[in-house]
């Protein structure tokens, strides 16, 4: 990337320039008299991203995935920057508001070495149009759409009695605060002609930008919280039509990405912490179904949901959940909390025969693995074919 800025009152300063300038003279290779291609990408962590480049080559071990390293690294092995697709990205990293700008490559994830589904959305929306592209990404960390993104339309929020009961009620100026971070981010990206140019070099004011999609990937928080889970359909159908009336486009394109832990039928993970996942799912998947019946007439259309679910690893998981159990018995055992039979009854209802991976699974989990289930694993091969299948479906959804 080639700047880093700390938002401090919605001005931007400088904190530090990356070493890759990337060129950033002039847009090469696209046609600048079409309007530049805006597409906003918003949600939690997993927008973020934690998959870290050292597993993008496990993407070639596999005879169905591995054409896609090819379009990853470039022909020196490195992870390739793209031409003319753009990205301005707000976060926090290291307890700081931070925004960072300039061509889509890795380093827009959860720090300067991983990526989001950002990465692959980008590489494939710029290798499919001759446009240059712009990508507005607004992700934190650990926030719910029922109180952190809570839409306007969808009302004060109303706590649980549960939440009334430990007195741990959201704020006023909690609720809604990221939607309103999130607005604030692309207003100022899209403020005036030079705002867009600090981003993207060579934009052309006199023909413009077109708003051409808004991709949704978040519901960790709320899953957690039945409370929420009850919420959440009307909450996204809330949230897509506050997002078109304050866009000014009444049908612009729309993807809900489904939250996809554990696969596409969690119930049947063994190994899971018997979160509602599953029931979860299903509210996203209603929202976008009943969005056309509660929307009025000039809002309907162009909603689309992307499963992330069958891009979950689940061999990975099965070693990342051996990894897990078999630490912990082997402390209790060795601390005296669990007997030898203890530990051989659970081996046994989990199907677990060693309590040490082989030396395969070793090195699956060194080379596949870089976070935690929750983050799909910090698995490249995850975020990157669902980066691909975000941009397929907002390719399709814009040629109608």
């Amino acid at each position: 990337m080639t700047a880093i800025f700390i938002m401090s009152g919605f001005q931007y300063h400088p904190l530090l320039i990356d070493k890759k300038v990337n060129d950033l003279d002039s847009i090469t290779n696209s046609d600048t008299t079409k309007p530049l291609k805006v597409y906003i990408l918003a949600g939690q962590s997993n927008m973020q991203g934690s998959a870290h480049k050292r597993t993008f080559e496990v993407i070639g071990d596999d005879p169905e995935t591995s054409y896609l390293l090819e379009k990853i690294l470039d022909e020196d092995g490195e992870p390739v920057v793209c031409e003319n697709a753009y990205i301005t990205y707000s976060t926090n990293l290291q307890s700081s508001d931070t925004i960072l700008s300039g061509r889509v490559e890795v380093g827009y994830g959860f720090d300067h070495e991983r990526i989001g589904p950002e990465y692959s959305f980008g590489l494939f929306m710029d290798d499919a149009q001759e446009v240059p592209i712009l990508l507005i990404k607004t992700a934190w960390g650990g926030k719910s759409l029922a109180v952190d993104f809570r839409p306007p339309s969808a009302g004060p929020y109303e706590p649980s009695k549960a939440e009334m009961e430990r007195g741990k009620i959201p704020g006023e100026e909690e609720v809604g605060l990221y939607y309103r971070k999130m607005f604030q981010h692309i207003t100022e990206t899209l403020r005036d002609p030079e705002s867009i140019k600090k981003i993207v070099p060579g934009y052309n004011e006199q023909q413009g930008y077109e708003l051409a999609g808004f991709v949704w990937f978040q519901g960790w928080n709320d899953m957690v919280n039945r409370y929420h889970i009850e919420q959440y359909t009307n909450n996204m159908v809330n949230f897509i039509t506050d997002v078109r009336k304050e866009l000014n486009v009444p049908r612009l394109p729309f993807i809900v990405g489904i939250l996809g832990v554990y696969g596409t039928n969690p119930d049947s993970r063994h190994f899971d912490k018997k979160l509602p996942v599953s029931d979860f799912r299903k509210t996203q998947f209603a929202a976008v179904e009943q969005y056309e019946h509660k929307a009025s007439a000039m809002f309907r259309g162009n909603v689309k949901a992307v499963d992330s679910g069958p891009f979950y690893e689940l061999e990975l998981s099965d070693i990342y959940w051996k990894r897990r159990l078999t630490d912990k018995w082997k402390w209790d055992l060795s601390n005296g909390k669990m007997t030898e039979r203890e530990v051989q009854e659970q081996q046994q209802r989990y199907g677990i025969k060693d309590l040490e991976l082989t030396p395969l699974e070793q090195s699956v989990w060194n080379r596949e693995a870089s976070n935690a289930e929750y983050h799909y694993l910090g698995s490249s091969k995850t975020f990157v074919r669902f980066g691909k299948a975000l941009a397929e479906t907002m390719l399709k959804m814009e040629q109608k």
